[in-house]
Order: structure tokens, then sequence, then C-alpha cells
């Protein structure tokens, strides 16, 4: 990675073979940080960084969907149970009519 002198270093970030480039000058400390992490991670300082940046994105999401919560934008959807949890009052609905199983084996032969 190239150097920006003694005051900081450069991460840089290539998306894909067309190359688009992103330079971010960071201090040395924190360039000293970043690449601990990154190698306490086996990760390459790329790698740690697109990591860093999808996981800022999801949180400006995240902050967003709430601020539209709160203007009456979207609605709040109830939290989901775990796919493994237990519902002892779960009770499948009864459709009319032969299942979808036989109706599409049917129309296959």
């Amino acid at each position: 990675m190239p150097g920006l002198g003694e005051k900081g270093h450069a991460l840089e970030l290539q998306k894909g073979t067309r190359t688009m480039g992103k330079v971010l000058e960071v201090s040395e400390e924190t360039y000293q940080q970043f690449t601990a992490l990154a190698e306490q991670q086996h990760r390459t300082p790329e790698e740690m960084l697109r990591l860093c940046l999808l996981a800022y994105e999801q949180y400006q999401y995240h902050l967003v969907h709430q601020d539209m919560v709160a203007e009456g934008l979207l609605e709040a959807l109830p939290l989901l149970l775990p796919l493994d949890a237990e519902d002892d009052d779960f009770e499948p609905e009864v459709l009319p009519g032969k299942p979808l199983s036989e109706i599409i084996l049917e129309d296959r032969r």
C-alpha cells in the first residue's frame, strides 16, 4: 500500500475489474489499528475495509428506516420468532381441494 509520508497511510479500495479507486488518508495510529484488526481477523486490509463499509452502510439504512417509521412513512413490523422456536398453538390452515403437490404431478403427466 502506498504511504502518504510520515503522517499517514493510504487505504485503497478497488471494485471488480473496472477500476474504481478510492484512497482514504488515515493517521499512523489508525492505520496500525486497522492492519492489526485485519491480521487478527485473518483478512487483508482491503477485505476489512469492504466489511467496515458494508457495516456502515447497513447501519445507515437502519437509521433511515427508523426515521421513516417515526415519521409514519413505514409501518414497524413485529419481531419474528426464530426458526427453531416452537409454537405449540400453531395449526396449519386446511385448504379445500387437492394438495398442490398432487396437482403439479398430474400436470406433469
